[in-house]
């Protein structure tokens, strides 16, 4: 049971068996004033029919020692009373009651009777009709067991009556509005879903409270779908867009990439060759960008690398990207080192992806590391699969920051200050490249300074 429902049961169970308690306590004063009626209707025929002319001479022989006993059931007993001044004849009598007697009228067999129905207690005044001191009779009686029978019956019926009315409540009401309201929560945990969502509306009807606010998830769930629509769209052209300026870029970043290496080396003066060297290495970083941007279009627009793969040659692909970035390390003067197996091997993957994945580690660990450091990269054979570290000793990486590593727009502080240029897209490419084809990649600090980033696969 939801707890929605166990507090509207709660509530109704109290408020029914309240209401019930309180229709048992007006029944029973109801009930009393007819039984008083109905009970008296019943006394004074039988108490005619007893008090018969043997009764009344028996009562005029000995007053003081005349009762009369009608119904032992209820111990109803009579006494006769002088009519005058009202005092009993029987001093085991109880005292006449004289709000009864002031309600008789005077002609023969007129009766008064008061019935407590809640004690069971009563008299009835009756008269005779006799000669005195007979003339005037009361009846009195009492049934304790009886009390208690009528009180638990009347009792039990109570509570029946209340749970029975409370249990009509839960099926009839508090049912059906709990199934509404669960299907008005889980709507609302769906709203702008592409699936899943059920609508809840009723065909344009104005239904309660209930039906319009489902009619508002609704209208809600369509407007949230209609504008992602319109998003995905403008995102998806964009990214089309994006990916066709950054093909249109690759050839002439390479010439221009060729064409500045070539002059940097047949320039004498110091001055302009430094110049050249500082624009060779923003074409360096712009031809990166553009590759890692068409990349990601690539993969935001639903390219999965995973999807296609080839037979590729991992020692030749690290060959190649170590060439390109040999251009790099020898302006910076960084040594830069390559290890790979003698025998070829061989794995199953993207070459596009993967090669712009592991050239942008190693041209983080030439770009970001100290002039005249080392870069150390070193391919083997690792199980039925490979391992690829990328090791350097420049300023590394806090240990804090070590698992930011690989999330987008993250830069560490040390690379922010050595090169304010960059925003981690080409580890985070590298990062979402490694996670999609199975590939782990770990970062690790070095000590005393430097970073090291492995990756295995197979």
């Amino acid at each position: 049971m939801t707890r929605a429902r166990r507090s509207l049961a709660r509530r109704i169970v109290l408020t029914t068996l309240a209401s019930g308690l309180f229709g048992a306590i007006v029944a029973l004063v109801i009930a009393g004033r007819v039984v008083s009626d109905a009970f008296g209707a019943q006394l004074a025929p039988l108490l005619a029919s007893r008090f018969d002319a043997e009764a009344a001479r028996a009562c005029r022989a000995a007053p003081a020692r005349w009762s009369i006993e009608l119904w032992p059931t209820w111990n109803v007993r009579g006494y006769a009373y002088d009519a005058g001044n009202g005092d009993a004849y029987n001093h085991d009598a109880p005292p006449l009651r004289r709000d009864l007697v002031a309600r008789l009228g005077p002609e023969p067999g007129a009766k008064a009777i008061d019935l407590r129905a809640r004690d069971r207690t009563g008299a009835l005044v009756f008269r005779t009709g006799a000669p005195a001191p007979c003339d005037l009779v009361q009846l009195v009686w009492h049934n304790p067991g009886a009390d208690r029978r009528v009180g638990r019956i009347w009792g039990a019926s109570a509570v029946a009556s209340a749970l029975f009315a409370s249990a009509v409540a839960l099926i009839g009401i508090v049912a059906p509005l709990v199934r509404r309201i669960h299907r008005l929560r889980v709507a609302a945990t769906r709203v702008g879903e592409p699936d899943g969502y059920a609508p809840l509306g009723r065909d344009g009807r104005p239904g309660d409270e209930l039906d319009q606010l489902g009619q508002v998830l609704d209208r809600a769930h369509l407007r949230i779908r209609s504008d992602a629509a319109l998003l995905e769209d403008q995102r998806a052209g964009l990214e089309r867009h994006l990916s066709r300026i950054a093909h249109d870029l690759r050839t002439p970043l390479t010439s221009l990439q060729i064409g500045l290496e070539f002059a940097v080396d047949r320039i004498a003066d110091p001055a302009a060759r430094d110049a050249i060297a500082s624009a060779l290495r923003d074409a360096v970083y712009l031809s990166g960008l553009t590759y890692n941007l068409r990349l990601a279009s690539r993969l935001r627009s639903g390219w999965n690398p995973a999807d296609d793969v080839s037979d590729v040659e991992l020692g030749a692909m690290v060959e190649r990207i170590i060439a390109r970035a040999r251009l790099l390390a020898r302006r910076r003067q960084i040594e830069l080192a390559l290890s790979v197996p003698d025998e070829p091997l061989r794995v199953r993957c993207s070459a596009v992806a993967v090669e712009q994945a592991l050239t942008n580690i190693v041209d983080n660990a030439v770009a970001y590391g100290d002039p005249e450091g080392h870069v150390a990269v070193m391919l083997a054979a690792h199980g039925d699969g490979f391992e690829l570290e990328v090791s350097d000793d420049g300023p590394g990486v806090a240990p804090a920051n070590l698992p930011q590593l690989g999330h987008t727009t993250f830069r560490s502080d040390e690379a922010r200050q050595r090169d304010p240029r960059g925003n981690g897209l080409g580890l985070a490419i590298t990062a979402e490249v490694c996670g999609r084809i199975g590939w782990s990649l770990e970062f690790a600090a070095l000590e005393p300074r430097g970073l090291r980033v492995r990756i295995r696969g197979r």
